[in-house]
């Protein structure tokens, strides 16, 4: 026996308008991902059908989903990631220049 299909996300006229154009907008193509599931949600599209023309699975689409319905659209937001943070990529101090005027016989100041 299939599944019963879950009812469309209920939207209030602010979040869809914000979330139309935030999808247009934002920078990042995941922000506009997710927008864009809820959007297609709230239209009455399954998860399945979501998933397949977003090309997703059917599980990102169940947890986006599954957010918004609890959080609202603080649940879009980008969280930070759990666990030991990233090491910098920046090089540690360069180690002082040697005096290149010494070795041909300058000093290293005029005065």
């Amino acid at each position: 026996m299939p599944r019963p299909r879950k009812p469309p996300l209920q939207l209030t006229f602010q979040e869809r308008l914000y979330l139309g154009k935030y999808r247009l907008n934002v920078l990042s193509k995941y922000a506009a991902l997710r927008a864009d599931i809820v959007l297609r949600a709230s239209r009455g599209q399954s998860n399945y059908e979501i998933a397949k023309q977003l090309g997703v699975s059917r599980n990102t689409v169940r947890n986006w989903r599954a957010r918004f319905e609890k959080m609202r659209m603080k649940g879009l937001e980008t969280r930070p990631i759990p666990g030991r943070p990233r090491k910098s990529l920046t090089l540690p101090n360069p180690a002082p220049m040697p005096n290149i005027g010494a070795a041909i016989g300058e000093p290293h100041w005029r005065g």
